[in-house]
């Protein structure tokens, strides 16, 4: 199975909500050589409000779907969910990780061995980064077979934020997916874990997403 992210495409509410994966696959499909991005189908990522039928199958009892128009969807109720979530997985780092120092996220082990590959070889800022104690020790956790949660250690950065910075995090990262491509033909994404530009991408993603009128619509594709 190739590497895929999840790519959400918004559409002017002139779509016709009878053919809206079409239509998102047909606007991927017309962004610049340089973006290069292939549907791998719709993604089930948005929370439909009750009783509305969004041009997608919707699960009964998650009232999940690929997509529809904005009025359709529950955002706030995602946002709202997936910050309660984060702030639940945060509180259980805090128990993971009690007593260890603070740790170097892998990106700056990254950034000393593109200074220098010679110096410092790839394997050996790996095996830095993975011998931190608070890496150690979450991933020791992930590695119970009967763990409460997944611990991403790619979030470490962001753990380190506090409870409350966390949990704005995952409500900033609710709706826009990896990637947006906005009707404009603006096209947004983060290939990285490093805070500092995830959240830039976050911030202009919601700014995008905050734009959108009742009618627009909104369409979920994994994409590679």
């Amino acid at each position: 199975m190739p590497h895929s992210a999840l790519t959400v495409v918004c559409l002017p509410g002139g779509v016709s909500t009878g053919t809206p994966l079409a239509a998102a696959e047909a606007a991927l499909a017309a962004t610049p050589p340089t973006v290069q991005l292939d549907s791998l189908g719709s993604a089930a990522h948005f929370l439909a409000r009750p009783r509305q039928r969004c041009g997608f199958r919707v699960r009964s009892a998650q009232r999940v779907t690929p997509g529809g128009r904005i009025g359709q969807l529950d955002l706030d109720a995602m946002r709202t969910s997936t910050y309660q979530w984060y702030a639940y997985r945060w509180a259980i780092w805090n128990q993971v990780v009690a007593g260890t120092r603070p740790a170097q996220p892998y990106w700056t082990f990254l950034d000393r061995h593109d200074a220098g590959p010679d110096r410092y070889p790839l394997e050996q800022a790996q095996q830095d980064y993975l011998a931190q104690q608070r890496v150690l020790a979450m991933r020791t956790y992930n590695a119970l077979p009967h763990r409460a949660i997944e611990l991403p250690t790619s979030h470490l950065e962001a753990f380190q934020l506090g409870p409350q910075g966390y949990a704005y995090l995952g409500w900033l990262s609710a709706v826009p997916g990896d990637r947006l491509l906005c009707p404009d033909g603006t096209y947004l994404a983060c290939d990285t874990d490093e805070l500092s530009v995830r959240l830039d991408y976050l911030t202009d993603a919601n700014h995008y997403l905050a734009a959108l009128g009742e009618d627009d619509v909104l369409v979920a594709l994994r994409t590679r």
